[in-house]
């Protein structure tokens, strides 16, 4: 009998953290349910960018559990976390793309570096990845050649390389102007909608990344203050306002 499948792909229960005598997390809850996109949303030093380090593996928090997939995570060996890593596309804050390789290599090294596909084979899905991303015409140019919304997508491409279950947003999208940032929302939108992975997204954005997600979740204090369905959200209410501003 097949293994029923978790009812979230993701869980952070009863998280606790400390760093250098301040506390980071306190009684953090979250959970991200299959094939939707949750955006975590809370003011800058909330805690958000060490809540992904947990779930990818780089820190341990002091207490609490991580469960992805129905297993804990906690107490995996390195070779057992990579396993777990291969499963997630991680987009860094200002995408993290690789000077020296030019935007068709840097979108190739997921593929060259995790499997056996031949020269040919990953041509053609680079070249149809930079077509999506409308990105074809940029495929020999380097990064600092970029526009700052070029190269998100070309993060976002290289990200997508290996087909992943799972994805990761560290904001996504700092430093770009509002008109940009719209674009590279509308592209998350569409690419989750077709390929149905099961999305993280943290951002201090409001309201403008409220759109992206199907749930929205609200940091302060350490923990996750509330969650909401984003249908409901239209703007940054008086509620929302008031907790990130306390």
């Amino acid at each position: 009998m097949a293994k029923p499948k978790p009812a979230h792909v993701i869980e952070l229960k009863g998280i606790s953290k400390k760093l250098g005598g301040q506390v980071v997390h306190q009684n953090l809850d979250l959970t991200l349910e299959p094939g939707k996109t949750t955006v975590v949303v809370g003011s800058s030093g909330a805690g958000k960018s060490v809540m992904l380090k947990y779930i990818l593996g780089f820190m341990r928090p002091d207490a609490g559990d991580v469960i992805v997939e129905g297993r804990s995570i906690l107490g995996l060996n390195e070779s057992e976390m990579k396993k777990v890593r291969s499963r997630y596309g991680v987009v860094f804050q200002g995408a993290a793309l690789f000077d020296s390789l030019s935007v068709f290599e840097n979108v190739a090294l997921p593929l060259r570096e995790k499997t056996k596909m031949t020269h040919a084979q990953i041509e053609d899905k680079v070249m149809h990845s930079l077509e999506e991303m409308r990105l074809s015409e940029a495929r020999h140019k380097m990064p600092a050649e970029l526009s700052g919304g070029m190269q998100r997508r070309v993060a976002l491409a290289r990200a997508l390389q290996l087909e992943p279950q799972i994805m990761l947003f560290d904001e996504p999208t700092t430093g770009l102007d509002p008109e940009t940032c719209e674009s590279i929302y509308d592209l998350f939108i569409e690419m989750q909608a077709r390929l149905k992975y099961t999305a993280l997204i943290v951002s201090h954005d409001i309201p403008r990344i409220f759109r992206a997600g199907h749930r929205i979740a609200v940091m302060h204090g350490g923990k996750i203050e509330t969650v909401v369905d984003a249908a409901k959200v239209k703007k940054a209410g008086g509620w929302l306002k008031r907790i990130l501003s306390a």
